[in-house]
């Protein structure tokens, strides 16, 4: 027993050196290339403080394709090379020299309390389970037909998505499809249905606001004073998204026919959204529904707030500050649970933001500007080429590193032709991030739907195709009538 404990750490400590090598060799190579691409050529009217951003810009794409590290860590690597490299000219360090708190402004970007309002508010729903609680009260509005099961779902899935995150979402509707899966014959090819139906209505719910998914927050701070407000937002981005919703409804249910003409949704209601109403789980410890209706109020008013802005005219990141003030007054949110929300994410929302700014202000993006002629060509095929590159890449790396990537050398190309068409290149792509959906591992839904163990990697090539082809497309013709 003993010499299988010492083989058994003596096998651990291999792979973790392993890890650690494989890491260091990525990370020296991403450094290799983005320095031997920034400086070896010798770039007509490329600044030597551009050339420092284009470094940048390269390894950090590099670090995000082949994650030698955690992505938000090469935010941070972001923020200390631009500090170091463009905040002190000559490596002056002068303490008068105040030009290095340029680029940690984005740390104190507006965006920056929007998103934390929309996790704090997510936090607030999952442990009052007034996510679940809405959702089965919805569900079984919809009766139990196949067809009406399909739109009930997808539904309260899309709606949630636009102000909860995606994954908590779709691990919240798994728990109210288990029950009902199991009651459905086991040959029934709508069991897969229904998870497709999960996984395309929370990813591309998210198109819906500002909050819903992260490459919208990095489009409106890249478009800066130019960026739509939240209700705007969702006056553009509804429509394309809503659209893409329905064809995969009909495709699903064309596919994924099902055999059983009723789907058993009783024991839905037996799912346990643990406030004092609930009397079968005394081992359960209980919410007041106080705070659940609490959670209704607050979620209500901020949202309202935050769709009549032009109204009212308060802030939408003042308005952000109201969830988080009262659910800590009123203990529903705690310290604990600050430590819950999704920090990695901010992080990396921050170093895409940090990343634009410095190609910004090096002129960068003035630079590649000038190194493609784009005069002449369509400006739906410019589109189209960005659109489906985001998408491409998306499928493989997080879409919010894709986006990062992505948004500032969109910004460069087309930055001479207008601020409209700076903003439809911009929202267009950040739109687009949330139709890269071809594998299992694509994004968090995707994983958590194929854990479930109901579906194939194969069953996700069809959505993926689907969203990859159609969804670009809708967007940009919708969103062409902005321009």
């Amino acid at each position: 027993m003993k010499q299988q404990s010492k083989l058994i750490i003596k096998d651990l400590k291999s792979k973790i050196k392993d890890s650690v090598k494989h890491s260091v060799f990525k990370f020296i190579f991403s450094l290799l290339a983005a320095y031997f691409i920034a400086f070896i050529p010798n770039y007509s009217y490329l600044s030597y403080d551009a050339s420092l951003m284009l470094f940048i810009l390269l390894i950090a794409a590099f670090l995000w394709m082949t994650e030698a590290i955690p992505a938000f860590a090469v935010s941070f690597l972001i923020i200390a090379l631009e500090i170091l490299l463009l905040g002190y000219h000559n490596f002056d360090f002068d303490s008068s020299n105040k030009e290095w708190v340029y680029y940690l402004k984005a740390w104190s970007n507006p965006l920056i309390f929007l998103f934390m309002a929309g996790f704090i508010m997510a936090i607030a729903a999952s442990k009052t389970k007034l996510d679940l609680w809405l959702a089965k009260r919805v569900l079984f509005y919809f009766g139990n037909k196949p067809n009406n099961i399909l739109t009930g779902l997808m539904l309260i899935t899309f709606i949630l998505s636009m102000f909860i995150s995606n994954t908590a979402t779709t691990a919240m509707m798994m728990t109210l499809l288990i029950p009902m899966l199991k009651n459905m014959n086991k040959d029934n090819p709508f069991q897969k249905g229904i998870l497709l139906g999960i996984v395309i209505a929370a990813n591309i719910g998210g198109m819906g606001t500002i909050i819903g998914t992260p490459p919208n927050a990095i489009a409106v701070g890249i478009l800066g004073d130019n960026a739509p407000s939240f209700v705007e937002w969702m006056i553009i981005a509804l429509p394309p998204a809503v659209l893409l919703t329905i064809i995969f409804r009909w495709l699903i249910l064309k596919k994924y026919k099902s055999n059983e003409d009723t789907i058993d949704i009783e024991k839905v209601k037996r799912v346990s959204h643990f406030d004092d109403s609930t009397s079968t789980f005394t081992k359960v410890p209980t919410i007041p529904s106080w705070k659940k209706s609490l959670v209704i109020i607050v979620f209500t008013i901020t949202v309202s707030l935050w769709l009549t802005g032009p109204l009212h005219h308060i802030p939408t990141p003042v308005v952000s500050l109201f969830p988080i003030v009262v659910f800590t007054v009123f203990g529903i949110i705690n310290t604990d649970d600050i430590k819950e929300i999704n920090w990695d994410v901010i992080i990396l929302i921050i170093g895409g933001l940090s990343l634009g700014a410095g190609v910004a202000k090096t002129g960068l993006d003035t630079w590649i500007g000038t190194q493609f002629s784009i005069d002449g060509l369509d400006l739906f095929l410019i589109a189209s080429i960005f659109t489906f590159i985001v998408i491409l890449v998306s499928n493989f790396m997080s879409n919010t590193a894709a986006t990062n990537i992505i948004l500032p050398l969109v910004v460069a190309l087309v930055s001479s032709m207008g601020d409209s068409i700076v903003s439809y290149m911009v929202i267009s792509v950040a739109l687009c991030a949330s139709c890269a959906m071809i594998l299992p591992v694509s994004t968090p839904p995707n994983a958590i739907a194929f854990s479930s163990g109901k579906l194939n990697s194969k069953d996700f090539i069809l959505i993926g195709l689907v969203a990859g082809l159609i969804g670009p497309i809708l967007i940009l013709l919708l969103l062409s009538i902005y321009i």
